[in-house]
């Protein structure tokens, strides 16, 4: 036990005033005329044993008055523990003091029967008063006194060393400098008020104490101020990060750096063991936002401190209790890489909770290589009921810049404005040449006008330029003039067309092949030049008699196939189309199977092989809906679905779904770059037209870009280099950085484990919690308590003394 006012401890040496005012002050029997002399004697040795009795307890209560009042003043504290009663040691008391009342009232009732009101029965009752008394406070010791003695010798086996409040602290300050400390609530941020309240703490710091300062910066490291100004100054310093650290393992540092602090202070100093010049303690200042932990803990924290009796650490509460904030996510596009003049839809998600305007709307705007937005399309009205909803915005892809760069905003206020602006880029590409080769111009027909639909030709509008030729004059063809070739239903190519397609391949092209029609000739694809392209080879024809097979999507990882799993109704489209045959078809090792039939054998329905710098897929079933051909395969082409899986695949021909543009801040910028188009060094334009300078090693065949931590739009272009290369793409903030979703107490008390930490909702409580974690815990209100009930039994005891001697009336 510890005493902040140890020095009062000499008014201990007032308890003996009572002693001697219990002697010099003795009372003296009282003369009472009263005839019934022999009652009166009968009594008299139970009076006196009563008067002693009293006299002896009303002398403990004043010496015990005046020792409690000495020590309420001293201010004792007892080592961190919970002192306080559980619920079952609660009861075993209140069951103990139930009991003995009721045995008493039991005796009571039993000697009630005979009572005759004699002296030895009064007696009697008396020590049935007393001895229940005593058996119900020795049963309510035994049931709850015990185990809690129990609980409470385990929680103090190692007690830190008692401390006083003017000895140094060596304190460490972890301030979560995660996105949702930009919150604003009283005109501050949530950053701003934790550095408030780590710089009052510091200001309450003894003389020679030390304070370091950190945040959750990747590069941020823990290091003790020269003085607790300059630790004061560092709060100022801190930032928010869209890539912060996990506090877990900041937390993990900063106990690892009290260890090595500790042990260097102890070598200095020449001593060891327990001895330490410093209290140490470590500050956790945070909003308590989800993605600022790592739930549950896999740092191993709470075995590491479970050594660590001399460190507390206090997990500090600086959020709103009821945020409100709207937010955008999910955001994102139907084609990374998108055909002049084309609509580019974005699909994103609006979020909110209670407390915003019911309506606000959604603007995108298009930035030109100046940086001035201009803003497309009528604002999307959104509700923010808070739910979630899907909100779509379509923008029209323009021709004349590489790079398309934009931005959606949403126009609701609120306290949290980093989520409201979302961006996006998406490159643009001129109109693909596409080559078909077909047997029959008529098998072909059905790809060409889902690649570039009829009616939009007829009204100027140019998706694809598509030429038609029969396989017969393929080889007349300059295949490096096209962006993609695809081969129908060809039943016997020859040699030289598979060469060709090869080369044409491997120099980066795109070649897809379609499997559909009951001419093919199995050997004719079999040959050792068609096996060096394509992905797999035909055997023979498959029916699916039982009943008609679907498509059934295989390899989630493909960007053709995750364009199709993230949309429920188009994913449902092409799952309602039906097949009825099939080629079975032996894959190549190095294929890839994107696509399968349902059925017993899950036949490959779509394989995908990279070929040089190019690639080849197969479909292994019609895509046509002739009479004497597509339509007793399939109905595939009869669907919406065939559209879309046309587009996505000339998107995969052509390489424009290798280009990747839309990226979370801290993940690592991916950019091809051709081998026609190398260069060795280039300028990244960041966000704000700030430009930085890089270089690409000849062993590369991309750049590769890792501290794109900033949210806005990126340029990368070639320097002092003649390559037309041009790259374009943006960074968006990790949406889960500005998700305001508490972590519960528990699952922080389980970071650092049982009665390790003090977590505390309330900033003005930590100077209590800290002189707590200090000292022990104050039982100034305890004494208190206890004194006044001390000053009243001694009241109610002395009663039964010294009252005055009424005066008899005087004569009329």
């Amino acid at each position: 036990m510890s005493l902040i006012n140890s020095t009062l401890l000499f008014g201990m040496i007032l308890a003996v005033l009572p002693v001697i005012l219990h002697f010099a002050m003795r009372a003296k029997p009282k003369r009472v005329e009263f005839p019934a002399l022999r009652l009166l004697k009968a009594r008299q040795p139970s009076n006196a044993r009563r008067m002693r009795l009293r006299q002896w307890l009303l002398l403990m209560l004043r010496i015990l008055m005046i020792a409690i009042l000495v020590l309420t003043l001293a201010r004792p504290s007892l080592p961190a523990a919970n002192y306080s009663l559980r619920w079952w040691e609660w009861l075993g008391a209140v069951f103990s003091v139930a009991a003995a009342i009721a045995l008493y009232w039991w005796l009571g009732r039993k000697a009630g029967t005979r009572s005759t009101g004699s002296v030895e029965q009064t007696d009697r009752r008396q020590r049935q008063r007393v001895l229940c008394l005593l058996g119900g406070v020795a049963a309510a010791v035994l049931v709850a006194g015990v185990p809690w003695g129990l609980r409470v010798q385990a929680e103090l086996l190692s007690p830190r060393a008692e401390g006083a409040e003017d000895i140094p602290v060596a304190a460490i300050f972890l301030v979560d400098t995660s996105l949702s400390m930009k919150y604003q609530h009283e005109n501050k941020t949530r950053l701003e008020q934790a550095a408030t309240v780590a710089r009052e703490q510091i200001g309450r710091f003894p003389v020679n104490s030390r304070a370091a300062v950190s945040g959750l910066g990747q590069e941020e490291d823990f290091i003790f101020q020269a003085d607790l100004a300059g630790a004061a100054s560092r709060l100022d310093a801190l930032e928010v990060t869209a890539v912060p650290r996990r506090i877990n393992q900041q937390l993990k540092a900063a106990i690892e750096m009290q260890i090595e602090d500790r042990r260097q202070t102890q070598e200095q100093a020449g001593t060891g063991g327990s001895s330490d010049l410093y209290a140490r303690e470590i500050y956790v200042l945070s909003d308590f936002s989800k993605a600022a932990w790592q739930t549950p803990d896999e740092s191993g924290i709470a075995d590491l401190l479970a050594q660590l009796d001399w460190l507390q650490i206090y997990f500090i509460d600086v959020s709103v209790q009821q945020p409100i904030n709207a937010s955008i996510t999910g955001l994102t596009l139907s084609e990374e890489t998108a055909v002049a003049g084309r609509d580019l839809l974005l699909t994103m998600s609006i979020t909110s909770t209670a407390g915003l305007p019911q309506i606000s709307t959604i603007e995108t705007n298009i930035i030109n290589e100046a940086g001035v937005e201009t803003r497309v399309g009528a604002p999307v009205v959104v509700k923010l009921d808070g739910n979630a909803s899907q909100v779509q915005a379509t923008v029209k892809v323009p021709a004349n810049q590489p790079v398309l760069e934009g931005t959606v905003r949403l126009t609701a206020a609120d306290p949290l404005q980093e989520d409201n602006v979302r961006y996006f880029s998406c490159g643009v590409q001129p109109t693909p040449k596409v080559l078909l080769i077909s047997d029959r111009i008529e098998e072909s027909r059905y790809l060409r006008n889902a690649l570039q639909p009829e009616d939009l030709e007829l009204a100027g509008v140019r998706l694809c330029n598509c030429r038609t030729v029969v396989t017969a004059s393929a080889g007349d063809q300059n295949l490096s003039e096209y962006d993609a070739v695809f081969l129908v239903n060809a039943s016997r190519p020859d040699a030289s067309l598979w060469n060709a397609l090869q080369k044409y391949a491997e120099d980066g092209g795109g070649v897809f092949l379609v499997a559909g029609s009951s001419r093919i000739q199995p050997l004719a694809w079999s040959g050792p030049e068609a096996k060096a392209l394509l992905p797999a080879s035909p055997l023979t024809i498959v029916r699916f008699l039982k009943e008609p097979a679907e498509l059934q999507l295989s390899n989630g990882s493909h960007g053709l196939v995750r364009h199709f799993e993230k949309d429920e109704t188009l994913r449902v489209e092409l799952a309602a189309c039906a097949f009825d045959r099939c080629w079975a078809v032996e894959a190549d090792p190095a294929a890839t199977v994107l696509m399968r039939f349902s059925g017993p054998a899950n036949r490959p329905a779509l394989l995908e092989r990279r070929i040089g710098r190019g690639r080849c897929m197969l479909f292994t079933s019609a895509m046509d809906n002739m009479t004497d051909g597509g339509s007793e395969w399939n109905n595939l082409s009869n669907s919406w679905s065939f559209l879309v899986l046309a587009e996505k695949l000339l998107q995969e021909m052509t390489g424009a779904s290798d280009f990747r543009r839309n990226f979370a801040a801290g993940q690592v910028i991916d950019l091809p770059v051709p081998a026609a188009l190398r260069f060795e060094q280039f300028l990244l334009r960041r966000p704000g037209l700030r430009q930085t300078r890089g270089s690409l090693p000849p062993e590369q065949s991309a750049v590769l870009i890792d501290d794109a931590d900033e949210a806005g739009h990126y340029l990368v272009r070639p320097f002092e280099s003649p390559s037309s290369f041009i790259a374009g793409f943006c960074v968006n903030d990790p949406d889960a950085e500005t998700d305001l979703t508490r972590v519960p107490d528990d699952q922080l008390l389980a970071i650092a484990g049982p009665d390790r930490a003090t977590v505390l909702h309330d900033p003005s409580e930590l100077q209590r919690a800290v002189r707590a974690g200090r000292l022990g815990v104050e039982v100034f209100p305890v004494l208190l308590g206890l004194l006044l009930i001390l000053f009243s039994a001694e009241h109610l005891m002395a009663n039964f003394f010294y009252d005055e001697v009424q005066k008899k009336p005087a004569a009329a």
